[in-house]
């Protein structure tokens, strides 16, 4: 590859994860609440229901913490409600002891807003992401070469605590989030937000992340260099792919 000056990093799934996982999150929560619920299977219903809405695409237009809040509300009273009207989750899941008020949909919480206030609140602590093994490493091996670092994410505001609160602030020029921008990935304007941003041409740049769709296919459009994070080791044809970080240094 040609000499890359910035390397822009997709968030999650590429530097860090959900703890220990969306499921287990919403199920220890909910739980606290009076609803016990199969985190496997809740794991199941919100990729479901993420990938029904495109994920955070659908926001579109420039957002606010408001209207991000309003799309979380919703999204978690539809994982919900698929839940609790699932006849695979009655077996599973049951809900001891149900509370006596039935939110919208089906969901059956004391207080459902107090629950989602709760959960929206702790995925934007440190205590629900951790780090993958390889994040630091490649981090501080790049920055070692003199490389200039940066994020493009498919995210809201709670990116830039979440950021700050894993200690990778001080690694990274500009933290890109879709909602702030008011487009997501694979769009255009996000990528030229972030190019403009670092002040760097695109065939200059490299992206990494582990959408094929989003980082990959998005950024080369864009004419900037990409790398696939293929961490399950999937087979893709005429893709420059890695399964670990640790790899990245080594193509630059």
């Amino acid at each position: 590859m040609s000499k890359t000056k910035v390397v822009f990093f997709d968030a999650g799934g590429t530097l860090f994860r959900p703890y220990p996982s969306v499921g287990g999150v919403y199920a220890k929560v909910a739980a606290q609440h009076g609803v016990h619920v199969d985190a496997e299977h809740v794991e199941k219903i919100f990729h479901e229901k993420w990938h029904e809405r495109n994920g955070l695409a659908s926001l579109q237009g420039l957002s606010s913490e408001k209207i991000e809040r309003d799309w979380w509300y919703r999204m978690v009273r539809d994982v919900f409600g698929g839940y609790s009207s699932s006849p695979a989750a009655a077996g599973r899941g049951s809900m001891d002891s149900p509370p006596t008020t039935a939110g919208n949909d089906g969901i059956l919480f004391r207080d459902f807003e107090a629950f989602f206030q709760e959960l929206y609140d702790l995925f934007a602590r440190a205590e629900c992401w951790r780090l993958f093994d390889d994040t630091v490493p490649v981090l501080d091996a790049l920055k070692k070469k003199g490389i200039r670092l940066a994020i493009i994410s498919n995210w809201d505001h709670r990116l830039f605590s979440i950021v700050k609160q894993l200690d990778l602030s001080d690694y990274f020029e500009q933290v890109t989030a879709s909602s702030v921008v008011g487009t997501a990935k694979p769009g255009k304007r996000i990528f030229e937000a972030a190019l403009q941003g670092m002040g760097v041409l695109a065939a200059d740049s490299l992206h990494v992340g582990d959408s094929l769709e989003d980082d990959y296919h998005g950024a080369t459009r864009m004419g900037i260099k990409a790398v696939l994070l293929d961490r399950k080791k999937k087979a893709y044809n005429g893709v420059v792919r890695i399964d670990s970080l640790s790899q990245l240094p080594d193509l630059l």
